[in-house]
């Protein structure tokens, strides 16, 4: 009797055993990918951006169970271990994707056909600009093969079940050095391609009136000696600034305007001198804003960084930022050497610079 007992309970779990809705040798079959454009949603500005989609998995599928279980994979990770970060223009722009919402097990009853539009659910997405470099694409659109699919837990055993989610981890990484391509198994049956776009047009800004000549007035070696900022003379930077963001005009990304030169006194970063033979010796220029007039511009030596010079306009990402405005300026003889000041002319540069640190 107890012989007889085992044997039906060992027929009973091989009957469950194979009761299951995935068509074995089918294959993963794919939905149509969804499209999303994060061009104008993710700048340093506004680093996060979430949204919610819902899958679009089609076609039909037959089960031979009354009750079926499904479970879903979330491939664009929360775990910062098996992060998705896709580096846009061959590393310009770091993006992480993650799915942030809970997805429980779907259940189904009755055997037979069923549609895969059942197996369908909402996916919140959550995107983020990151300072770490994560996976390389050429260009600025992403192909994701798949980011949610669903699996046919129904003839797994209990030991199967208990081990799938620790299995589905391991793939993660997988599919991050493959190309975006996951390992099925026969018991996976629906993916979810994601199509992802970063272009971003971010704040820049532009000199108007760039070539700007300034010219002083032409003064004795007593005057430029003896007067305060002598020759005084003002003019403006007027600048033009495109790509602002919302209805409030602000700066997608930091801006900072400095000057750089490589005609700076040695000994002093904020005059400018003539360093041809036969220009006045001993005096050079300094440059100010008309809103500070006692202290002297500090000019950086790199055009590329602005070091302890001065900034003459900075806004920070998501700082207020009109599409045209002006740096009122002014500049003026300075002796730096008041014995060694000779008449003669003094012709000299300087460069603006445009950085988005």
């Amino acid at each position: 009797m107890m012989k007889h007992f085992l044997f039906l309970v060992l027929i009973a779990f091989s009957g469950y055993s194979q009761a299951i809705c995935h068509e074995g040798g089918g294959g993963i079959r794919y939905a149509s990918p969804i499209s999303i454009d994060l061009s104008d949603k993710l700048t340093p500005a506004t680093p996060e951006w979430t949204t919610t989609i819902s899958t679009q998995y089609v076609g039909s599928f037959n089960c031979s169970t009354r009750n079926s279980e499904f479970g879903y994979t979330k491939i664009l990770n929360t775990d910062n271990q098996y992060a998705t970060i896709l580096s846009f223009m061959n590393g310009k722009y770091h993006v992480r994707a993650q799915i942030i919402n809970d997805i429980p097990n779907r259940k189904l009853k009755n055997s037979g056909r069923h549609n895969a539009s059942e197996l369908n659910t909402p996916v919140t997405i959550k995107f983020t600009l990151e300072p770490k470099q994560g996976t390389l694409i050429a260009g600025h659109t992403a192909h994701l093969h798949d980011i949610l699919f669903v699996t046919d837990l129904s003839g797994m055993s209990f030991f199967d079940i208990v081990l799938w989610p620790v299995k589905q981890i391991i793939k993660i990484l997988q599919w991050l050095f493959n190309g975006f391509n996951w390992p099925y198994d026969d018991q996976d049956m629906y993916g979810q391609p994601l199509i992802l776009k970063y272009a971003p047009k971010l704040t820049t800004c532009a000199f108007q009136n760039a070539g700007l000549v300034v010219t002083l007035p032409t003064l004795s070696r007593h005057q430029v000696i003896n007067e305060s900022q002598a020759g005084y003379t003002p003019f403006a930077l007027n600048m033009r600034c495109e790509n602002l963001g919302g209805a409030n005009n602000t700066a997608e990304r930091a801006i900072d305007i400095f000057l750089s030169s490589n005609n700076l006194l040695s000994s002093d970063n904020t005059v400018l001198i003539d360093k041809t033979a036969n220009a006045a010796q001993g005096i050079g220029l300094r440059l100010v804003k008309t809103s500070n007039p006692n202290n002297p511009i500090v000019i950086s030596q790199n055009p590329n960084a602005r070091g302890h010079a001065t900034s003459l306009f900075y806004v920070n990402a998501g700082g207020q930022l009109e599409p045209n405005f002006s740096i009122p300026m002014a500049v003026y003889y300075y002796a730096w050497d008041p014995h060694k000041a000779s008449q003669g002319t003094i012709k000299t540069t300087a460069t603006l610079n445009i950085v988005y640190p």
